[in-house]
């Protein structure tokens, strides 16, 4: 019997987070699938909008009203929610899905001691996560059990996520995690001739397909996300032929180290030279770099196509929705 899955994505929120489309994005994918997949919000009517998705949501009362079923549901949880996994509808199956591994323990300053002993709770079937990079973090240093720790790709849409014709000289970066140190950059660049004619900008809160043009647009990314999961900015820059320089968040060695310009974390005259280097590098060689710029591209949008991701999706939650006894 397939079980039912249902996305815990609550407190309800309309901002800008990855993982929350992320979220929405594999109940999409479950459901275009054939599977009985919801995202779980709390409050009647709400969904997040700032993406596009056709993903059914249902309501924390309508699902309680439905009867939470041992034998029907399996209940997917974002790893912030683990010290909750004891309490939270007892008795039903649930998953972990982890998409910042560096977020076990707790949120940033934070280091719950029971993260070890819950990750083994009975009501655990399995852990998903979104990088390899994450999973070896999981396995090897929390001791997931490695048949229980498995992989879902992030896809990036080709349609939205490209090379244009014409790139815009100009330096974004995104007004999120530690934008506070590219602000300090950009001070600094105001000292360097050669990044005279790059204005920065920051981009706030952008819908996905905003943030999208911004980045077809843009020369140059700066990429501030650290510790990141996955950090998908990072991936839909390189997809979009930004040269990108900075931070890879751990999560982007999966994929990010042979296209971009890696900064050591806090190392902010180091970012500064290295942005310096890369324009400089990009004038001499233009064509060169602009070889390098569409090799990238391809080399991202090929490994998180949406058909990969889609039969990630699918592979991986049909095994678990199928896999328990029911």
């Amino acid at each position: 019997m397939s079980r039912r899955l249902l996305f815990v994505c609550y407190p309800d929120t309309n901002h800008p987070i990855g993982g929350v489309k992320q979220i929405y994005r594999q109940v999409e994918l479950l459901h275009q699938g054939g599977l009985e997949a919801f995202v779980l919000q709390q409050q009647p009517g709400f969904r997040a909008d700032w993406f596009s998705s056709a993903a059914p949501v249902l309501d924390l009362a309508s699902y309680l009203a439905s009867g939470p079923d041992a034998a029907r549901d399996l209940i997917v949880l974002p790893e912030t929610w683990l010290t909750q996994v004891p309490a939270y509808l007892p008795g039903i199956p649930k998953v972990i899905f982890n998409q910042n591994a560096f977020y076990t323990f707790g949120l940033e300053g934070h280091c719950d001691e029971r993260t070890i002993d819950l990750y083994q709770h009975p009501d655990i079937t399995a852990v998903v996560t979104v990088s390899d990079d994450s999973r070896a973090l999981l396995v090897r240093g929390c001791g997931v059990a490695p048949e229980r720790c498995r992989v879902v790709l992030n896809g990036i849409d080709p349609d939205l996520f490209h090379i244009p014709k014409v790139k815009v000289r100009r330096i974004v970066f995104m007004g999120r995690k530690h934008a506070d140190h590219i602000r300090k950059v950009a001070q600094m660049a105001r000292t360097r001739p050669a990044l005279a004619r790059y204005p920065f900008k920051e981009l706030g809160r952008l819908s996905h397909a905003e943030v999208a043009s911004e980045l077809r647009d843009t020369l140059v990314f700066l990429s501030g996300g650290h510790p990141e999961g996955f950090g998908l900015p990072l991936a839909e820059a390189l997809a979009c032929g930004c040269l990108v320089v900075g931070y890879h968040g751990l999560g982007g060695r999966d994929f990010a180290l042979p296209f971009m310009r890696s900064v050591e974390f806090g190392d902010l005259l180091g970012f500064l030279e290295a942005l310096e280097a890369e324009v400089l590098r990009f004038e001499a060689e233009p064509a060169a770099v602009g070889a390098e710029i569409h090799a990238a591209s391809a080399a991202i949008l090929a490994r998180y196509s949406p058909e990969a991701e889609r039969e990630r999706a699918l592979a991986v939650w049909s095994e678990l929705a199928c896999g328990l006894p029911g």
